[in-house]
């Protein structure tokens, strides 16, 4: 179909929802977070740390991990996968509460068992490091496993998701050049060296995967959604519906234990996705395309059932965000930052068909040219919004623009640059394969779900 992403596999849409949660906390889930400046605090470390994994560490929350291995790996709940894979569930209590670093990551299926992949993942450190240590040298053992596997996670996220869902060419000019130790960071620069998160990255750039961002998925061969529309039985499973009655009706989490046969097949979500006719299966599933549309769950959020259209819009909020943070018109940071190419209004209010050709977008253009939104909107778009029609118009929706690309890039490296703990600091020349764990050089996700296994 037209509006999917051939570039760009559906697993980083929510690889970007953990990373996410990484980098910054907020009580509310990613999309519940209230349009509130004052609530704005960020309480987490502002890191690619995997805090949400490893949370404040075994001496202070023992219960995420093992006795029998001197709480050196990671307790998983039971394996949901089918038959031949090891998918283990989350850690629950009783009433099926995660027990994790981040409950956030507990908010859908998917990202729930990316967080359960990286938990394993550090399991298996863990025990292939193991013949270098003592029986007394437990702390040091877990640190070792610690750095590792928050290198090769920083690696994927620099190496594998940043040239994917940005412009290959901005990621490069960012990171070191060779030969030289420092990326290259034009706008990213944190006040006596304390790393932040740019509002125009938290509020708007780094939203961009809300467009990404499937109507339905399919984990594997076998798991099927017990949810019906209008009479009809689901193929694929929908990432919601507005009244679930059952853990296998859709992709919703929070306190719902993985359902059997749930577990993800991840050659369904990582991988280059395939190009053939529509009807036939894509393994892996693409991504949508980057662009001003999104499905039509994402209009109807069940959490904000009971709220007046359109609070329960997700672009909406994201919209109301930004105007209560006052952010600046995409046409303004274009021209700050110098972009080769300031979208008109002409541009920003319409589509590419079919042909990939640009032409009028009727419903967009007649919103624009009500007199009461052309005062607020003329050469003002606002910044979500203008990342988003960047990435269509300039890109056809495959990977952010030039501005979408600086903000997330400079953003994520000036992190791991601020950071003295990450590979990037400390060894800018480290590549997975220098472990001797058998990870290749080039490590991706898809590597990294085949070494977990």
């Amino acid at each position: 179909p037209a509006d999917e992403n051939v570039r760009v596999a559906a697993g980083y849409t929510y690889f970007g929802q953990f990373v996410d949660h990484d980098i910054t906390f907020d009580p509310a889930s990613s999309l519940q977070r209230l349009n509130d400046p004052d609530a704005l605090e960020d309480f987490r470390t502002p890191r690619l740390d995997l805090d949400c994994l490893y949370g404040r560490g075994p001496a202070d929350q023992p219960y995420l991990y093992e006795r029998a291995s001197g709480r050196g790996k990671f307790i998983l709940g039971a394996n949901r996968g089918i038959a031949g894979m090891d998918r283990p569930d989350l850690q629950r209590t009783a009433d099926g509460t995660a027990l994790i670093g981040d409950k956030r990551n507990d908010e859908n299926k998917i990202v729930g068992q990316i967080q359960a992949l990286f938990l394993k993942f550090h399991n298996r450190v863990y025990d292939q490091i193991a013949s270098k240590f003592g029986p007394n040298q437990q702390d040091a053992h877990f640190n070792e496993a610690q750095r590792i596997v928050r290198w090769c996670y920083q690696w994927i996220v620099l190496n594998d998701f940043l040239p994917k869902v940005c412009d290959p060419a901005i990621v490069a000019q960012v990171m070191p050049a060779a030969g030289q130790r420092e990326p290259r960071l034009q706008f990213y620069r944190p006040h006596g060296g304390d790393a932040y998160i740019p509002v125009e990255f938290s509020v708007a750039a780094y939203r961009f995967g809300h467009s990404m961002v499937r109507p339905s998925y399919a984990l594997n061969d076998v798991a099927r959604s017990t949810a019906s529309f209008n009479g009809k039985k689901f193929g694929r499973i929908p990432i919601f519906v507005r009244q679930s009655a059952a853990s296998t009706d859709a992709m919703n989490g929070f306190g719902e234990a993985l359902p059997d046969a749930w577990g993800i097949d991840w050659a369904f979500f990582f991988g280059t996705p395939g190009t053939h006719p529509d009807g036939q299966k894509q393994i892996p599933q693409p991504s949508y395309r980057m662009d001003a549309f999104l499905v039509d769950p994402l209009g109807a959020l069940p959490e904000f059932a009971n709220a007046p259209s359109p609070f329960a819009s997700l672009a909406f909020r994201n919209l109301q965000r930004g105007v209560s943070m006052g952010l600046p018109s995409g046409q303004n940071v274009a021209r700050m930052m110098g972009a080769q190419v300031v979208l008109s209004d002409e541009q920003l209010w319409a589509v590419r068909n079919e042909q990939e050709s640009l032409v009028p977008w009727p419903e967009g253009k007649a919103f624009y040219d009500k007199p009461q939104n052309r005062k607020w909107l003329a050469g003002a778009a606002p910044l979500w919004y203008y990342i988003l029609k960047e990435a269509e118009i300039m890109n056809h929706g495959q990977h952010l623009g030039e501005v979408g690309s600086r903000i997330v890039a400079e953003t994520l490296v000036g992190l791991a640059w601020n950071d003295h703990y990450s590979y990037l600091f400390q060894m800018p020349r480290w590549n997975p394969s220098v472990e001797k764990l058998g990870l290749g050089a080039n490590l991706d996700m898809l590597e990294l779900t085949k070494f977990v296994g």
